[in-house]
Order: C-alpha cells, then sequence, then structure tokens
C-alpha cells in the first residue's frame, strides 16, 4: 500500500499569550533573549507595524481563526465569547488537512473539537491534576492566592515569585509536550495545521530557576512613559487598571523585578519553541512547513501608569507577528507593511493555495515573504475594546492607525492624538492642538466610516 505524500505546506502556528515586541531579542530593544524566535524572523519575515484588533485574550484569538474583527464576529469579551465558525481551522480541514490543536484555547467552552481533529492541554484542570500526579505542586499559578490582587474581581499583580517546579513540568513544557506527540503521530497522508498555543508569558510571573534569576533587575531601564503622565484623560485616572498599578507602587525599583522575571518568562517559552522546531526537523519537515509566530496583545507593565492591557497604547496593542515559509536559508525580512491579526487567514489560505473569501476583514501580506510591498503603507487598522464591566471605571474606545498617525474615540470621555514617530511613547496628545485638527478630521471620518462598515453597535453614539 503507498502512502500518499501532502503536497500542501503544513502549517505550525505559535501562539503567545501578552507578549510585548520589545522582548524580541532580534529587535535588541531589551536585554530579552529568544534565539528561536529570532530563527524564525531570520528565515522570514517580522511584520514590525503589526497590531491586535483588541487588546485582550478571546477576542484578539477569534480574529486571528476568523479573519473578522470582533464587533462581527461578536467575541468582544472572555466571559461571554463562544466561536460559532472557526474559519481559519475550519477552511484548513475541510481542505485536507488534519487540524491539531495544543495548548490555550479560550475561544469558548466545548467547542474546540467542533473545528479541530485531535485536541489536548486546553484544560488547565487537567494540568493541575497532572502535576498532583506526579507528587508535585500545582504548576497552574493562577490557582495560588498568593499572585493575586486582594480587589473584586481578583487579577494577577506584578508581583513575582520563584516557581517550585523542574522546567520540563511548567505549562509550557505540557503544552509543548503534546504539540510535539502530535507532529510526530500525525497523519502522514495528510498536511497538517498544528497549532501550539502558550498561556505565558501572562502573569502571574511565577517561573522556575534559572529563569526566574536569568536577568538583572538593575539592567531594566525606566520607559519614558513609565506612571501616569500631566494630562492624561479622566478614563485613564478611574482604570481599575491604574488602581493595580498603584497597589504595586509608583516606585520603578519595584518594577524592575516584574520586568526582568517577564523576560525570563519568555525566554523559557522560547527554549520550548526550539524543542518543537526541533521536532518539524526531527520529522523530515522543516521544508515543508510554514511557521507562524505571534501573541494575541501585549502587557502595559506601568506604561502610562496601567497594568494588563485593554488600552490602545503601544504597549498593549503592537504583537509580534512572525511569518517563516517553507525552506531553510532564507534571508531575514522586516516589513513596515500594516498588518492585523485579523491578516493571518488571508495570508495563511494564499500561501498554501486555499480560496480567500470576500467576507473576511484582512488582507494577504504574503507578497512581503518575497520583499514586495504587501499592502498600502497608508492602510488604516482599527482597533477597538469594550469594558469587561462597571468595575472596570473605563468605556469604550475605537481606534485607527494610518501611516504613523493615531488616533482614539473614547466615548463620553475624549479624543487622542499621537504621532508614533516623534512621540512613540505616546507622551504628548495632539487631540486639541489646532495646527492638527485637519489631520484628526480626517482620521475621524475614515474611524466613522468603518464603524458604519463594520456594523459598529457604538456607531449609533458616534457624536462627530
Amino acid at each position: 500500500m503507498t502512502t500518499k505524500t501532502p503536497t500542501r505546506p503544513n502549517v505550525l502556528l505559535i501562539m503567545t499569550d501578552q507578549q510585548r515586541v520589545d522582548t524580541l531579542g532580534f529587535r535588541r530593544e531589551t536585554p530579552c533573549r529568544t534565539p528561536n524566535i529570532d530563527r524564525i524572523a531570520a528565515e522570514g519575515v517580522s511584520f514590525d507595524q503589526a497590531i491586535t484588533p483588541f487588546p485582550l485574550c478571546l477576542p484578539s484569538r477569534a480574529a486571528v481563526f476568523s479573519g473578522l474583527h470582533p464587533t462581527r464576529n461578536n467575541m468582544m469579551d472572555n466571559a461571554t465569547g463562544y466561536l460559532e465558525q472557526c474559519q481559519t481551522l475550519q477552511l484548513f480541514r475541510a481542505n485536507g488537512y488534519q487540524v491539531n490543536y495544543a495548548g490555550k484555547w479560550h475561544l469558548g467552552e466545548g467547542n474546540i473539537g467542533r473545528f479541530t481533529d485531535r485536541h489536548a492541554g486546553d484544560s488547565t484542570v487537567a494540568y493541575s491534576d497532572w502535576c498532583r500526579a506526579q507528587g508535585l505542586i500545582d504548576g497552574w499559578m493562577f490557582n495560588d492566592p498568593a499572585t493575586r490582587t486582594h480587589r473584586s474581581p481578583s487579577m494577577s499583580t506584578p508581583a513575582t515569585y520563584v516557581q517550585d517546579l523542574p522546567p520540563d513540568k511548567t505549562n509550557e513544557a505540557y503544552v509543548t509536550g503534546f504539540a510535539i506527540d502530535m507532529i510526530r503521530s500525525r497523519d502522514t497522508s495528510r498536511p497538517f495545521f498544528q497549532v501550539c498555543s502558550y498561556n505565558g508569558p501572562h502573569p502571574p510571573f511565577v517561573i522556575p530557576e534559572p529563569y526566574y534569576s536569568l536577568y538583572e533587575p538593575g539592567n531594566v531601564a525606566r520607559p519614558a512613559n513609565f506612571g501616569p503622565l500631566p494630562g492624561e484623560l479622566a478614563v485613564n485616572r478611574t482604570s481599575y487598571y491604574r488602581q493595580l498599578f498603584n497597589d504595586h507602587g509608583a516606585d520603578f525599583d519595584r518594577w524592575r523585578e516584574s520586568y526582568a522575571v517577564y523576560w525570563g518568562f519568555v525566554t523559557m517559552i522560547d527554549e520550548w519553541i526550539g524543542s518543537l522546531i526541533g521536532a518539524v526537523e526531527d520529522e523530515g519537515l522543516i521544508d515543508n512547513t510554514i511557521i507562524v509566530f505571534l501573541s494575541d496583545h501585549g502587557e502595559n507593565l506601568g506604561a502610562h501608569g496601567l497594568w494588563h492591557k485593554m488600552v490602545p497604547y503601544e504597549e498593549s496593542i503592537r504583537v509580534p507577528f512572525l511569518i517563516r515559509p517553507p525552506g531553510e536559508g532564507r534571508v531575514g525580512l522586516r516589513s513596515d507593511a500594516p498588518a492585523s491579526l485579523i491578516d493571518v487567514l488571508p495570508t495563511l489560505a494564499a500561501l498554501c493555495g486555499l480560496p480567500s473569501s470576500p467576507d473576511w476583514a484582512g488582507v494577504d501580506l504574503s507578497a512581503a515573504l518575497a520583499g514586495e510591498p504587501a499592502c498600502s503603507s497608508e492602510r488604516p487598522l482599527f482597533a477597538m475594546h469594550k469594558p469587561l464591566g462597571d468595575w472596570m471605571a473605563a468605556t469604550d474606545w475605537r481606534m485607527i492607525e494610518r501611516s504613523r498617525w493615531k488616533y482614539v474615540w473614547y466615548r463620553d470621555v475624549g479624543e487622542e492624538l499621537f504621532d508614533l514617530d516623534e512621540d512613540p511613547f505616546e507622551m504628548s496628545n495632539l487631540a486639541d492642538e489646532a495646527a492638527y485638527a485637519q489631520r484628526k478630521n480626517g482620521l475621524r471620518q475614515a474611524l466613522g466610516e468603518f464603524l458604519n462598515q463594520s456594523g459598529d453597535p457604538l456607531a449609533s453614539h458616534w457624536p462627530f
């Protein structure tokens, strides 16, 4: 009996949670080292201007797997979102791919099996049981009250702790093991679409040695925009995430350890990514496998006096997005194309020769792999946020970024306008400056048109 050889390329999609772009070693913005992620960039392309359309776990992941903005797939919060159509996985599965998923899902309770051939590692309860069955502590540190705030709702704090686990028993190792097993036990008559989705470096910052002490806190430079900024909008002052910032304190020396351990967390994940890529090589598949690396959103780490994400500032909204095409020895490319996580689906469809859909909101960026323009430099990018409840003491916002300019409208609160070339830390809000009125009005108009075209529920509240 002859085994049919797959003709289309395999896809390995690696996702992290809450990883800032300045943790990528090849960018040389911080001391953080990521040699295996760097390899993906060196053999492919890094979309350096990529954003998430919604800086929160579930909505951003839904954008990756649907090619749609969150207002179009009704995936606007972590609590109630339930993905009905997973266009990415459904498309590849319908075209003969074996779809396997390891790790964090977070797109609805009990629906992962509708879109995959095999899945594992998505249950944190199962991971806790796995740890205890080996006589280990519960490695799922979200369960440890020491890592969480006394406020309600309880959330992770910037505090750090050493985890009393061997590195190969961490959740990151656990998830990687499932992904590697799926690659090794794949159906060799079909190409595979393999997802490896990590829960880190999302806080709590609780990791084992040697990663906990890998970076020296004294080497952490204070960002220019650390802490509350003069003239900030009231929504930042009232935010629940400002309260968490204040709880930890405005003394940056306390935050240096948070940064250092966060970097150690990233480097630990990078080493497991190296094991994953090594398994692809061991199976002789590297020449016929597309590797995508991305994160769902960033982390403020005290920028603008805020903890966590859910704001339109660069630390929260800018994301890693790398694609390595099949083959070896490619020269790394750095693309300035305006890119978004909604572009993952159309780009992978094009690279694998699968049909596209006019319903997708994203664009095909595959031309960038050949060093060609992937899209217009004037392409507008959009992002949004809906408060998770009154406890957030925040408001809805909508954002447009075009070229070097970012405009944000906060419902019933105000506006922000930033020149990202001149002000990369977003410290000077130009929204009320007469000299920039024409620029602001042009971005306003484009954002208002987007709200109408995308069926945004805030279109009726648009005041301009």
